[in-house]
């Protein structure tokens, strides 16, 4: 009876993690397509994350494709009200202990606000070969060393982001 009991609890453990695995849906990322002119598109990704000070930020990593060409890849920043990040100052992007580079800032290319900041992404993403987070060093004024740290999740949707046409 005792060898019965055994079999019968290896096959309900093993059906379990059969329909755990097998039935479930895969994880889609959060990367939406917006088409801008026929022959123009805009993919990107939203997170909400939150500063070394615990202030919100929305992180938004996006980029335009024209006629199956990348035109750009920028990271674009946007504070809460009351915040102003610094301009012309590149955003430092570090994995670990490790500096990854500087992505230049755009801003003064854009009619945004000074709570948003506007970076040229693309020679950084390039750079990520994992999915380690990343930490990004803001330029805001009046304050010193705010960081910002994009978790795992949000980094491997920034490298499926680089990969989508």
């Amino acid at each position: 009876m005792k060898k019965h009991s055994w079999r019968q609890t290896l096959t309900i453990i093993s059906l379990c993690l059969y329909l755990i695995f097998a039935v479930s849906p895969p994880a889609f990322a959060s990367i939406h397509k917006y088409p801008e002119t026929a022959d123009r598109v805009m993919f990107r990704s939203v997170q909400s994350l939150r500063d070394t000070e615990d202030k919100a930020w929305q992180v938004v990593l996006y980029k335009r494709v024209k006629s199956g060409v990348v035109n750009s890849l920028n990271l674009r920043l946007v504070g809460f009200p009351g915040t102003e990040l610094q301009h012309p100052v590149p955003l430092k992007v570090a994995a670990g202990k490790l500096e990854i580079g500087k992505a230049n800032d755009i801003w003064s290319e854009s009619d945004l606000p000074i709570n948003v900041g506007e970076y040229d992404f693309k020679s950084i993403i390039t750079q990520v070969e994992n999915n380690r987070p990343l930490l990004l060093n803001l330029p805001v004024k009046n304050q010193n060393e705010t960081k910002l740290l994009v978790p795992p999740f949000a980094v491997r949707e920034w490298r499926l982001l680089l990969d989508k046409n």
